[in-house]
């Protein structure tokens, strides 16, 4: 079975009138159109979609957000926020991509240097 990154899929789902709590942690692309608090880790691919909650801490590779986030978010590649994402946190990434229309109250740290922790999943299979 071919995984989401070499289908252009999507490997896991939080559907709209969804609700979890814990930590996350995955490879491939994950949308989450429900609510969610707690942890979030991966090299790879998270998207918040516009009914998407999320109260997070998260260490990804790439993070888009058009719906409401509040927590931290430190990506290794980029992050890219479209509207009506409203945003409340703090953001450190090498690159951000930020539509007219969103909402950001928090704190930007850019640089090439952002380091985000392996994933406990990826050093388990290596």
């Amino acid at each position: 079975m071919m995984k989401g990154k070499e289908t252009g899929g999507i490997d896991a789902f939080l559907g709209k009138n969804t609700t979890f709590n814990g930590t996350l942690i995955f490879d491939g692309l994950v949308r989450m159109d429900g609510n969610f608090e707690g942890n979030i880790k991966t090299k790879d691919t998270l998207v918040v979609a516009n009914s998407g909650n999320i109260k997070a801490d998260v260490e990804a590779g790439v993070v888009k957000v058009s719906g409401k986030f509040d927590g931290s978010i430190t990506a290794k590649d980029k992050v890219e926020l479209y509207k009506p994402a409203v945003v409340t946190g703090t953001i450190r990434t090498p690159a951000i991509k930020m539509e007219e229309g969103v909402v950001f109250n928090g704190n930007l740290e850019m640089g090439g240097n952002i380091k985000t922790v392996s994933t406990p999943a990826k050093e388990e299979k290596e």
